[in-house]
């Protein structure tokens, strides 16, 4: 009995005495100074807004460390990158380390960041599920052909009413009367001119003799004579047209072709003129 008593106390006594074996969760010192480089290194990335790189940094600094502390960092990083459900499962993580001050809060900010990230994954399940409806397609409509469009009729001529010939009527009688008083004065000058002939011309042995004035007067009364005869013979025509044409205008209900006339008189003689469309 006191021989099982020794060996057993000795037996004791060399596991007592033996190496301490290092716990697998605790880093070397080689890491854990990795790790704190890594921590700065993302903790100013953060701080410039370079969310990615802060986040990489922090990972690895987990991986290296596996202190709690830094996956609230990670948290905090991947909020800010939009990842929010991811950001919820790192807080709840850090959430039995945290101090129990923090821990209300933390728990809040964790359903809080959960409910924001439900209605993003319901869109992109609904969005996969359902397929968009396809519109169906129209049938192309026939186009009916473009109507010719209505030629337009001819327009016949209108031939001249019968009020054209009766105011040709009119005219002519109109310009036959001035004819004829133009002529009646020239007639009259020609009469006086011819009474400026016979004071300055005397018969003597038979002849005629003129003085100067009397030659000016016999020129005036040819020229005043010849306007005369015109005027009073192209009054006498124009007169004699216009009365045949009142005399003979068709009714308002026959169309005769329209007529013009027109009298002229000049010092070399007198015109007549008349125009008519057939």
């Amino acid at each position: 009995m006191k021989r099982l008593l020794v060996a057993l106390l000795a037996a004791h006594l060399l596991c007592s005495a033996g190496p301490a074996v290092a716990k697998p969760d605790q880093p070397s010192a080689a890491d854990d100074a990795k790790a704190r480089s890594l921590f700065k290194q993302g903790d100013a990335a953060y701080a410039e807004g370079r969310y990615e790189d802060a986040l990489g940094a922090f990972e690895e600094a987990y991986r290296l460390s596996h202190r709690p502390r830094l996956m609230f960092n990670i948290g905090n990083a991947l909020e800010r990158l939009g990842k929010l459900s991811e950001a919820a499962d790192a807080l709840e993580k850090y959430l039995p380390h945290a101090k129990p001050t923090e821990r209300d809060v933390l728990s809040k900010r964790v359903q809080n960041l959960r409910k924001r990230a439900a209605p993003t994954s319901k869109v992109v399940l609904e969005e996969e599920e359902e397929e968009p409806e396809r519109k169906p397609e129209r049938e192309p409509k026939q186009t009916a052909p473009a109507e010719a469009a209505p030629r337009a009729r001819p327009v016949e001529p209108r031939a001249a009413d019968s009020g054209g010939e009766t105011t040709l009527g009119y005219v002519l009688l109109g310009a036959g009367g001035v004819a004829m008083g133009a002529g009646a004065v020239f007639g009259l000058m020609a009469l006086s001119a011819r009474k400026d002939v016979d004071a300055g011309c005397k018969q003597s042995a038979g002849q005629t003799l003129c003085d100067a004035s009397a030659r000016d007067a016999v020129d005036r009364d040819q020229r005043y004579s010849l306007f005369a005869d015109l005027g009073l013979g192209l009054g006498l025509v124009a007169a004699g047209a216009g009365t045949y044409f009142l005399l003979t205008a068709p009714s308002a209900k026959e169309q005769k072709p329209g007529v013009a006339a027109g009298f002229a008189l000049q010092p070399s003689g007198g015109t007549l003129r008349v125009h008519g469309e057939f």
